[in-house]
């Protein structure tokens, strides 16, 4: 009888790996949050845009066993990584990783999604929002990490001038979400923000 993949180590390789590489997972602080939000909608399909080298996508996919994710990575080393793990994983039937720019892999996907993880670059949630928005189920949760963007998007003081277009993108996300959902933005990590319908109690 074959063993089932033991998918505590293949996190800790990834946990591993974005250490000593300086890739950005998803942080400690905000891994429960992330699940605990997906909780209520039990999703069968999952967007992700941002994969980096899977460990997120494989947190999703192994609390929910019957769901399907599509992930978007622009990097090829780092979408390679990810590809690697859920193979390790025996989750490749189940997570799509696909390789290119938000902005082309959108168009190509098709039915409907029950939960967004936003994680890619910060100042396109908005865009890409809009654009998958048709492709939101009634219940869908919209999870947007990085939000509040090492305190300066809810800053009072003048923010640096490199940082000004991304503060002003993620401040214009975060006013569209909080009008059109119910949105709760979580302080840990980052700032993680959750979205879900109004009309849906929670």
């Amino acid at each position: 009888m074959d063993q089932a993949p033991d998918t505590a180590s293949i996190k800790k390789k990834l946990e591993t790996i974005a250490e000593r590489d300086n890739v950005p997972i998803i942080r400690a602080a905000e891994r429960d949050l992330l699940l605990e939000a997906a909780e209520p909608v039990m999703p069968g399909r999952i967007l992700e845009i941002g994969t980096a080298i899977g460990y997120s996508a494989l947190l999703l996919a192994e609390r929910f066993p019957s769901s399907e994710i599509d992930t978007i990575e622009v990097d090829p080393e780092r979408h390679e990584i990810a590809v690697s793990a859920m193979k390790e994983a025996g989750m490749e039937d189940r997570v799509q990783c696909h390789l290119g720019d938000a902005a082309d892999i959108l168009k190509t996907l098709s039915g409907t999604y029950d939960f967004l993880y936003l994680d890619g670059p910060k100042g396109q949630y908005l865009r890409e929002l809009m654009e998958i928005e048709p492709k939101l189920s009634p219940r869908a949760v919209i999870c947007a990490d990085n939000v509040l963007f090492r305190g300066l998007v809810r800053s009072s003081e003048p923010v640096a001038h490199r940082y000004r277009t991304l503060v002003m993108r993620l401040r214009e996300y975060i006013s569209y979400v909080e009008e059109k959902y119910n949105t709760v933005i979580y302080e840990e990590g980052d700032g993680l923000a959750v979205s879900s319908p109004k009309d849906i109690k929670r």
